[in-house]
């Protein structure tokens, strides 16, 4: 069984630990940090997956759709062909797997950086009030993407409504 993040979500908790130190689990703002870092990775990867297939799915099937028609293909396959080209497109304006990917990978590096700075420190600096710093600055980057992936869904409903 593999343990998971907030709700069942998010990175292999069990793969988190293997990859840290004894030394790093005792660090509790690092393995906050290095969590959410795992989070984002984990979604960056889910979004890029389901983009490229669904660009790539989008052309192929366009494509395809063109060349039946050329081929005097019977009108039933290429309807169903086409109509599969419109759903891909409609699934791409509902879930918006391109913005999510770039946000994650902006997320995934800025928190990167944050724990590589903390990482540089000498543990003898990785003091309390570091730490709290650390777990701030993540915490931080969290709300603003969790409030940007809103603000995206928000513009998307009324960029819908708009056209109606």
């Amino acid at each position: 069984m593999k343990l998971r993040g907030a709700g069942g979500r998010g990175p292999d908790l069990a793969e988190l630990d293997r990859r840290m130190t004894e030394a790093d689990m005792e660090d509790r703002a690092l393995v906050h940090a290095a969590a959410q870092i795992a989070y984002y990775l984990s979604r960056m990867r889910r979004n890029r997956y389901r983009y490229t297939l669904l660009e790539g799915g989008s052309l192929l099937l366009g494509s395809a759709a063109t060349v039946l028609a050329a081929l005097s293909a019977p009108a039933w396959v290429t309807a169903v062909v086409a109509a599969t080209v419109t759903f891909l497109a409609g699934m791409r304006r509902v879930f918006n797997w391109h913005a999510d990917w770039l946000a994650n990978s902006e997320a995934w590096s800025r928190s990167s950086a944050l724990l590589t700075q903390y990482r540089l420190l000498p543990p003898e600096e990785r003091t309390p009030e570091r730490q709290r710093e650390l777990v701030r600055d993540i915490d931080e980057l969290v709300v603003e993407e969790t409030r940007g992936w809103g603000k995206r869904r928000r513009e998307l409903l009324s960029h819908e409504s708009s056209r109606d």
